[in-house]
C-alpha cells in the first residue's frame, strides 16, 4: 500500500509539472514586442506565412488577406520585436537532413552504450554475446522509454540476462549497477570539462558539477582502497544506515568493489562513456538546428549533460516534464543573449528549448519501438512473474538488511579478461 501512495505522488507531481510546462507551449504563433525596457510585453496572434526562420517575416494577422513583412529583434524605434512559433510550427519547417543526422547519433549512442555493458558482462564472468547484449540493451531502452511504472528498463533487460545466464544474479546486477554508475559519471565528466571554457557564463554550474565530481571521485578512492574503507569504517557506517538504504548503498560498493582488479575496464568504459555522450549531446544539437533554435554548439555541450542528469530522476518514463521545464528554463536563461537579450528573448528562446526536448522524446520513443520489436521476437520473454519474483527477492534483502553483520565485501573469483 505505501507503495502504491508513493507511486500515486509521484504521478501527480510530474503531471503537475508537466501542466506547468505544456499550458506555456504556444499553440498558435505568436509575434511578441516590448516598445521599451519597462514596457510589459504585447502578445499578438498571427499567422506565419513561409518559414518563420527567414528575416524579414512574412505573416498575416487576424483579419489580414494579405502579407505583412517584419524584421525581428531590435528596432530603430528602440523596442524589441520576437517570433514564437506555435509548437506544429517549428515541426512543419523541420530540416530533415539534420533531423535524420541527428536520429542516427542516438542509434549509435545505444549500440555504444550496449558494448560497453557487454564489456562489463565478460569481465564479470558471463558469457553473452554481444548481439545478444545489444538486443537486450534495446528492450531496456523500450521499458524506460515506453512502459510506465517503477519498474525500470535496467531491471528488465537484468533479468533477461539472468535468464540467459543462470546463476548469474549477483554479477548482471552489479554490471548495471556499475553501468549505471559510470554512464552518470560519464556524463558529468563531459559537462565538468566544457563549463571550464566559460566559467565567467557558467560559474554556478561549474560548481554544482565539479563538486559531485569530487565527492563521487573520493566515494571511488575510499571504495578501491582497503585502507582507506579501514580507515573510514566504511563497512560499520553503511551497516548504521537505515535497512533500505544501507542495502541499496551496499550493492553499490559491492559492485565497485567487485571491479578493483579491473581498474582498466572502469577506465576504459568511463572514456567510452564520455564519448558516447559526446555522440549524444551531437545528436541533440543536430535536432535543435533542424527546428532552428539558434543556440550554438557550445551552449548544448555545457547544458545537456545538466539537464541528463537532472532527467534521470526516476519520476515518469524518460525524464517527461523534468526535462521539458529544464530545457525551457536553461534555454531561456543561456540562450536569450542570442536572441537580443530582455524578457522578449527569453520567453522566445523557452518556448524553443521546450519544442526541442519535445521532439527529442518524441523520436526517441519512436527509436524505442525497435526494442519493443525484440520483446515480439524473444522467445524466453521476461513475464509479470519473473518481475514478481525479482521484486519478493529484493524485499527479502532488504528486509535482512538490519540483521547483516559487519562483514567485508569479498572480491569474486576473477572472471574472463
Amino acid at each position: 500500500m505505501k507503495g502504491r501512495w508513493s507511486a500515486v505522488i509521484k504521478l501527480l507531481f510530474v503531471a503537475g509539472l508537466m501542466w506547468l510546462v505544456f499550458r506555456t507551449i504556444p499553440f498558435e504563433d505568436h509575434l511578441l514586442r516590448r516598445a521599451d525596457p519597462e514596457a510589459e510585453v504585447k502578445v499578438e496572434t498571427v499567422t506565419i506565412v513561409g518559414s518563420w526562420k527567414l528575416d524579414p517575416l512574412h505573416y498575416r494577422g487576424d483579419g489580414d488577406t494579405v502579407d505583412r513583412e517584419i524584421h525581428l529583434g531590435p528596432q530603430a524605434d528602440g523596442s524589441v520585436i520576437a517570433i514564437e512559433p506555435a509548437l506544429q510550427t517549428y515541426w512543419r519547417d523541420l530540416d530533415p537532413w539534420l533531423f535524420g543526422l541527428g536520429a542516427a547519433c542516438y542509434f549509435l549512442t545505444v549500440l555504444i552504450a550496449g558494448a560497453r555493458w557487454w564489456w562489463l558482462l565478460r569481465v564479470n564472468g558471463t558469457d553473452v554475446s554481444l548481439w545478444e547484449t545489444l538486443r537486450f540493451t534495446w528492450i531496456g531502452v523500450f521499458f524506460n522509454t515506453v512502459m510506465p511504472g517503477s519498474t525500470g528498463g535496467d531491471v528488465v533487460k537484468a533479468l533477461y540476462i539472468m535468464k540467459r545466464c543462470p546463476g548469474h544474479r549477483v554479477q548482471v546486477m552489479v554490471s548495471v549497477i556499475v553501468d549505471r554508475v559510470l554512464g552518470l559519471g560519464s556524463l558529468a565528466l563531459l559537462g565538468a570539462v566544457v563549463v571550464l571554457f566559460a566559467l565567467d557564463r557558467f560559474g554556478t554550474i561549474a560548481i554544482g558539477i565539479w563538486g559531485v565530481i569530487g565527492g563521487v571521485g573520493l566515494l571511488g578512492i575510499i571504495a578501491f582502497s582497503k585502507r582507506m574503507r579501514s580507515l573510514v569504517r566504511l563497512t560499520w557506517l553503511l551497516q548504521r544506515l537505515p535497512p533500505k538504504l544501507g542495502h541499496v548503498l551496499r550493492l553499490v560498493d559491492q559492485a565497485v568493489f567487485s571491479y578493483r582488479s579491473h581498474r582498466w575496464v572502469i577506465i576504459g568504459s568511463l572514456l567510452a562513456g564520455v564519448g558516447n555522450h559526446v555522440v549524444s549531446v551531437l545528436g541533440v544539437y543536430l535536432l535543435g538546428e533542424a527546428i532552428g533554435v539558434g543556440l550554438p554548439s557550445f551552449e548544448y555541450f555545457a547544458l545537456i549533460p545538466i539537464i541528463n542528469i537532472v532527467s534521470a530522476v526516476p519520476l515518469l518514463p524518460n525524464g517527461w516534464g523534468i526535462g521539458e521545464w529544464m530545457y525551457g528554463g536553461l534555454f531561456a536563461t543561456f540562450g536569450a543573449s542570442y536572441l537580443g537579450g530582455g524578457p522578449v528573448a527569453a520567453a522566445a528562446m523557452s518556448t524553443r528549448g521546450v519544442a526541442l526536448s519535445l521532439l527529442y522524446r518524441l523520436h526517441l520513443t519512436c527509436w524505442s519501438l525497435l526494442g519493443g520489436l525484440f520483446v515480439l521476437m524473444e522467445k524466453d520473454r521476461v513475464t509479470k512473474a519473473d518481475l514478481a519474483r525479482e521484486a519478493a527477492i529484493e524485499a527479502q534483502e532488504d528486509a535482512s538488511a538490519a540483521h547483516e553483520g559487519d562483514q567485508e565485501p569479498v572480491e569474486p573469483p576473477p572472471g574472463r579478461g
